[in-house]
C-alpha cells in the first residue's frame, strides 16, 4: 500500500509540474506576442501603408527587405552592351537595366505617413560597353588577303564563311572560336559541296575550302599579339599562305580559337572582293 501511495504522489507531483510549465509557457508566449506587437507599433510600418496592393501595416524592417527582394528578383532588367549588328555593321546602342533599390524604398516604407501607397525606388545598372565605345575602334592593327582560287563551290563557301566571321565584336579576355561562329557546314546553311583536305588527300565534301578563311584569319592577327588557344594545322601543303601559316578546320572536332589580350574590345572584318579575300581586325588608339 505505501508503494502504490508513493506511485500515486509521483505521478500527481509530475502532472501538476506539467501543468505549471505549460501555464508558464503560456505566459511567455502571451508575453512575447505583447513584446512583439509593442514592438511593431514602436518600429514597425504605419498603418495602412501600401506597396504593390499589399498592406504593410506594422512590418517591422526585416520583414519589408524580404519583400523588396522577392519582388526585385522579379523586376530586374539587365543592361544590354552596345554592339555590332553583324548584317549591316551599324553600331547598335546600349541600354541600361534597372533594378529595385531596397533600402532607399524600404526607408520611404518607414517614413511615409499611414494610408499611403508606395512605388519601388529603382536605380540604373550601367553597360558595360557604350556605343562611342565601339566607335573608338577604329584602327587597323593586323590585316591579311589571300586570293581564292578554284571551283564554284568553293568561291561560295569562303564567300559565305567570310560574311559569317564579319561584324565579330571581341570583348578584352573573350576567346573566338571559328567553329562557333561559322557553325556546321550545312546545305541547309548555304555551304557547297568542293574539295577538301582528309587525311593528306582531297576530297569532295559539304563546306570545303573555308580553312582558307580560317588561315587568312589567323595570318591577319598577328599570332604574337593573341593568345592562340587551338589550332591545327593542314595534312597536305597548301598554296594560299606561306608554309606553316595554315589553320586547319572541321566542324566539331578541329577548331581555331585565340583569345583578345588587348585591354579593350576589337572588331575582325571580313570581306570577298572578286577573288580577294581579306580580313582586317581593328583595335582602338588607346592600345598605343
Amino acid at each position: 500500500m505505501a508503494k502504490r501511495k508513493g506511485s500515486m504522489y509521483t505521478i500527481q507531483r509530475g502532472l501538476i509540474i506539467l501543468i505549471v510549465i505549460i501555464l508558464i509557457g503560456i505566459l511567455i508566449l502571451g508575453l512575447v506576442a505583447e513584446v512583439d506587437k509593442l514592438l511593431r507599433i514602436i518600429w514597425g510600418v504605419e498603418e495602412n501603408v501600401y506597396f504593390e496592393n499589399q498592406d504593410l501595416s506594422r512590418y517591422l524592417r526585416s520583414e519589408v527587405e524580404s519583400l523588396l527582394y522577392y519582388y526585385s528578383k522579379d523586376s530586374i532588367l539587365y543592361p544590354v552592351n552596345a554592339t555590332i549588328d553583324h548584317d549591316s555593321g551599324e553600331i547598335v546602342s546600349e541600354s541600361y537595366g534597372e533594378i529595385i533599390d531596397i533600402t532607399a524604398t524600404g526607408n520611404r516604407i518607414f517614413e511615409v505617413e499611414k494610408n499611403s501607397k508606395i512605388k519601388e525606388i529603382k536605380y540604373k545598372i550601367k553597360p558595360y560597353l557604350y556605343k562611342e565605345d565601339i566607335e573608338k575602334i577604329n584602327k587597323k592593327i593586323g590585316n591579311y588577303t589571300t586570293t581564292v582560287r578554284g571551283s564554284d563551290g568553293r568561291k561560295e563557301n569562303i564567300k559565305l564563311a567570310s560574311e559569317l566571321i564579319n561584324n565579330r565584336l571581341l570583348l578584352s579576355g573573350e576567346v573566338f572560336s571559328f567553329n562557333k561562329v561559322v557553325g556546321p557546314r550545312t546545305k541547309e546553311k548555304g555551304f557547297k559541296e568542293a574539295p577538301e583536305i582528309i587525311n593528306g588527300e582531297l576530297s569532295l565534301g559539304i563546306g570545303g575550302g573555308i580553312c582558307q578563311v580560317s588561315s587568312t584569319l589567323f595570318n591577319a592577327l598577328k599570332a604574337d599579339e593573341f593568345q592562340i588557344i587551338e589550332r591545327h594545322i593542314h595534312s597536305k601543303d597548301i598554296t594560299y599562305v606561306p608554309d606553316g601559316k595554315d589553320v586547319a578546320v572541321a566542324w566539331d572536332y578541329l577548331d581555331f580559337k585565340f583569345k583578345n589580350n588587348f585591354s579593350n574590345p576589337i572588331i575582325i572584318k571580313s570581306k570577298v572582293i572578286y577573288n580577294q579575300l581579306t580580313i582586317n581586325i581593328l583595335g582602338s588608339l588607346e592600345e598605343d
